[in-house]
């Protein structure tokens, strides 16, 4: 099982139909079935450059020593300590599970741990290649992206920098009447800086959330870095569920606790989501106040609040509102708009994602109820 959706570019061949340079593939060989594994890539003519470790403290070494694409490893060997090793020493590296067989509780830790695909059952060697091809590659575009982002930053500080240099000189210019040649306008500049800014930006909270296979951990990873744009503000996201219907699935509490503002959570769900899922703008409450009123949360909760809505779509279908509101002495500014506009559809992208693998796994999910120990605050996921 692929976890990955096939991203555009992500062929293994050339346009002259030969196998792209040697993939670096670290593998754990401390099972059968990654040693099978690492067999047939041994043998595929020298498209891999196999690394195998034969226990999991050598792999732990060999984690620090190598770079490489892929790691292939068995699916028991996986921990959540050696799942942060790995996304924290090869952050571009795509992990494959490997099992004889494979359930759900295997299907969910490979999700969380971030792997993404599991390779499992007979595999001839050719279907070994293909997805070791795709994981290879995904790791590839992934470098890449990281490394456009890292230019556009430096572009775009150095825009910068000659923006604020002439704006210097521009003041210390002699007037009309003086001696001197004049220095020319450049007024395209701040918004080519702030364009190249936005693109950095997308580009780097994509490749945060790509990460994320989980709901909740995409949640909080997304709303952290929304907040870090946005400055402090409450934030409470809705996920579409079915029959038109959402769910609370995050809140994020500045100045007030979910208990004092639940009439209102309750309000926005119910009649406020179908309403702004239909809309494709962001939008700020222009009755915000008066809303919040009729909610009678107590006079603990000042009515003097801004709230902006925030619809996310993909592929012309809603998934997910969010709300965020904060005292309006503190207003949000115009760039917190085109800030939200732009990360917005990223965020709903990565949720269809996850809808699709949840999906391939719906006819065999257990339907026990989670133990609410178990709960980590996030609340009323619909998925």
């Amino acid at each position: 099982m692929n976890f990955e959706p096939e991203m555009p570019g992500m062929n293994t061949q050339s346009s002259d139909g030969t196998k792209r340079s040697q993939y670096r593939v670290l593998v754990c060989a401390s099972h059968p079935e990654t040693l099978t594994l690492a067999a047939l890539l041994e043998a595929a003519d020298g498209a891999y450059r196999c690394t195998v470790a034969p226990s999991i403290e050598e792999f732990r070494r060999r984690l620090l020593e190598d770079r490489c694409e892929v790691i292939l490893i068995a699916a028991d060997d996986v921990d959540p300590e050696l799942a942060n090793d790995v996304r924290r020493l090869q952050p571009h590296a795509s992990m494959v599970f490997a099992a004889p067989s494979v359930g759900v509780q295997a299907l969910t830790k490979a999700m969380q741990a971030g792997a993404v695909d599991f390779l499992t059952g007979p595999l001839n060697a050719e279907e070994v290649e293909e997805r070791v091809d795709l994981a290879a590659t995904r790791s590839i575009e992934l470098a890449e992206r990281e490394e456009r982002m890292h230019r556009l930053r430096s572009l775009s500080r150095r825009l910068n920098a000659e923006s604020s240099e002439h704006v210097d000189l521009e003041s210390s210019t002699p007037g009309p009447d003086a001696e001197g040649s004049s220095v020319s306008e450049s007024p395209a500049a701040p918004d080519e800086v702030r364009r190249l800014d936005e693109v950095a930006m997308c580009s780097e909270f994509r490749t945060l959330i790509r990460q994320e296979l989980d709901v909740e951990d995409l949640l909080r990873t997304s709303l952290e870095y929304l907040l870090v744009k946005t400055g402090p503000t409450n934030a409470a996201v809705y996920l579409a569920g079915g029959d038109e219907s959402f769910g609370l699935g995050a809140y994020v509490n500045c100045d007030l606790d979910r208990k004092s503002v639940e009439p209102m959570l309750k309000r926005l769900c119910d009649e406020a989501c179908s309403a702004i899922a239909e809309h494709t703008d962001v939008l700020r409450f222009e009755d915000a106040n008066e809303f919040i009123a009729e909610c009678e949360l107590g006079s603990e909760v000042s009515t003097d609040i801004e709230m902006v809505a925030v619809p996310c779509h993909f592929d012309g279908e809603c998934l997910a509102v969010m709300f965020l509101f904060r005292n309006a002495a503190d207003a949000f500014e115009d760039s917190v708009a085109q800030t939200l506009d732009a990360l917005r559809e990223i965020l709903a992208e990565q949720l269809a994602t996850l809808i699709r693998v949840h999906n391939r796994l719906e006819n065999n999910w257990p339907e026990e109820a989670v133990d609410e120990d178990d709960d980590l605050g996030w609340d009323d996921l619909a998925a």
